[in-house]
């Protein structure tokens, strides 16, 4: 059953796709709240607080399900879609509303994308769509969720055969930006597992205007962090190319420092302290590990914590 949310000039409106009932919600009070959601869902997210996102997703759900909107889609037979659809995204309501962690959807049982008898995908909708497109895109968006099943598996030529025939193209043919740079994403990740670094570069390169202009702070951080580690997989620090390694590393650290997000520190502030040391730069270096320390503190990562000291001596000698 396709659950359908959109904005409409007096009211959010909820309806099902062959069902009947409907919810409308105010304009003016969906606004804070759908970003307050949001927010508590990152700083929840940073500090891995698994209590307060349940907590976000069954707020939602409640909020939904006046009258029994939400509880009559979560019980249809078949796999459960939900779609945000927003016609003019750059709109304030229809912005927060494709922001909103709709992932998180949970009812007294938890989260429903936890339960494996239920399916359930989320499809965001940006501007005017047939209703061909939609489906196409919430098709693609399936299979990208597989083509992830198959790299957990090891299984990396049939998910880059996936995500690169199927999924990029449906969204490059649909002019999806944001999802396109997803997609790019994550073909670099298995590009890179299977060595070819060069390839990786290349889409790291593509995706970076869309994502820089997209204002996905998270999604850049990722991006120059990526793109720091090919080059030093490639030998670049070896070939000149160091202080670009280091600048890369240090805009996707303090980006991650910004946001508040531990285990991005973590991951990048080590690699940016050993570049650092590699330029001679020992004094900085101990003093990134020093935020990197508090982050896998914070987290209560006790490996991470050795990593710290080991690298610590390794830098002093």
């Amino acid at each position: 059953m396709r659950a359908i949310i959109e904005p409409t000039a007096t009211d959010l409106h909820c309806h099902l796709d062959g069902a009947p009932g409907e919810l409308r919600l105010d304009r003016i009070d969906a606004l804070p709240r759908l970003q307050a959601w949001t927010v508590r869902c990152r700083e929840a997210s940073r500090n891995n607080n698994d209590a307060a996102l349940l907590a976000v997703g069954r707020e939602l759900f409640a909020w939904l399900d006046t009258p029994a909107w939400i509880s009559t889609w979560a019980r249809g037979d078949g796999p459960q879609r939900l779609e945000i659809r927003a016609a003019n995204p750059d709109e304030a309501l229809a912005a927060a509303l494709l922001a909103c962690p709709w992932e998180l959807l949970a009812d007294k049982d938890g989260f429903i994308a936890a339960d494996p008898a239920r399916p359930f995908s989320i499809v965001r909708v940006r501007g005017e769509a047939s209703a061909e497109d939609i489906e196409a895109a919430a098709d693609a968006v399936t299979r990208r969720g597989f083509a992830e099943t198959l790299l957990a598996e090891g299984r990396l030529e049939e998910a880059l055969t996936i995500l690169t025939d199927e999924v990029l193209a449906v969204f490059e043919r649909l002019d999806d930006t944001r999802e396109k740079a997803i997609t790019q994403g994550r073909i670099a990740e298995v590009l890179v597992a299977l060595g070819r670094l060069d390839e990786a570069m290349s889409l790291h390169v593509e995706r970076l205007p869309a994502v820089t202009a997209l204002g996905d702070q998270e999604g850049l951080a990722h991006i120059r962090f990526s793109m720091a580690n090919i080059r030093l997989a490639r030998g670049e620090h070896e070939s000149g190319k160091l202080q670009e390694i280091y600048e890369e590393l240090a805009e996707a650290f303090q980006i991650s420092c910004q946001l508040g997000q531990p285990d991005a520190i973590g991951g990048i502030g080590l690699l940016l302290a050993q570049v650092l040391a590699m330029g001679g730069l020992r004094d900085e270096a101990f003093e990134t590990l020093n935020i990197v320390e508090d982050a896998f503190t914070a987290l209560r990562d006790l490996d991470g914590v050795e990593h710290v000291r080991e690298l610590r001596e390794a830098i002093g000698r």
